[in-house]
């Protein structure tokens, strides 16, 4: 395995990689920041229903 160190700016949701990186190249990609990342958005249905459900007493449901 090789490294090569890099630092870019993202833009639009993109980071251009150096041109000695020839297409087809299997890459394994970390990132690092010094600002806190968003935590990843929930796409699960069921953790978004129970998030829903949370506090909810059986009052609400009457």
């Amino acid at each position: 395995m090789h490294a090569l160190e890099f630092e870019t700016t993202s833009h639009k949701h993109t980071i251009r990689l150096p041109d000695s990186i020839p297409d087809g190249v299997r890459l394994r990609v970390l990132l690092l920041s010094e600002a806190p990342l968003a935590k990843p958005v929930v796409h699960n249905l069921k953790a978004v229903l129970a998030s829903i459900a949370e506090g909810l007493t059986e009052a609400d449901t009457k």
